[in-house]
């Protein structure tokens, strides 16, 4: 009898197929937004997914099953580098470039900056889980 419901639950899946050199394979998504699947993640977002899966392994598994979590991961990514921008420059603002001819100077204290803001983020924005 459960290979009777087996073969039932089957039938009913409407799965479709792509061919990739005589072969078939299942068109299966993680999220429920396939552009969320299809968009790559960047080095933000791909942070945000480690730490939520070492250390908070609960909620990495209910945003899986429940299709969000390519999607939340997309919206870190975003929301990190919208602040990134926004604290590097209020950052230059009370720090501004060096009045020098000197290139190394200046590229110096702007990663100074930009190490200060993603410092900032990173404990704000990436290492909270969602």
């Amino acid at each position: 009898m459960k290979g009777a419901l087996l073969m039932n639950k089957r039938e009913n899946l409407s799965l479709t197929y792509h061919n990739i050199g005589g072969l078939l394979y299942p068109d299966l998504q993680i999220s429920n937004e396939p552009e969320a699947d299809t968009k790559p993640l960047g080095r933000y977002g791909r942070m945000a997914l480690n730490h939520l899966r070492n250390h908070h392994p609960q909620r990495f598994l209910i945003l899986q099953m429940q299709g969000n979590l390519m999607k939340k991961m997309g919206e870190v990514e975003q929301e990190v580098l919208s602040k990134m921008e926004s604290l590097t420059e209020q950052l230059l603002r009370l720090r501004p470039l060096p009045q020098t001819d000197d290139t190394l100077e200046k590229t110096r204290h702007l990663n100074q900056i930009k190490e200060t803001a993603e410092e900032l983020i990173l404990n704000d924005i990436v290492f909270k889980p969602r």
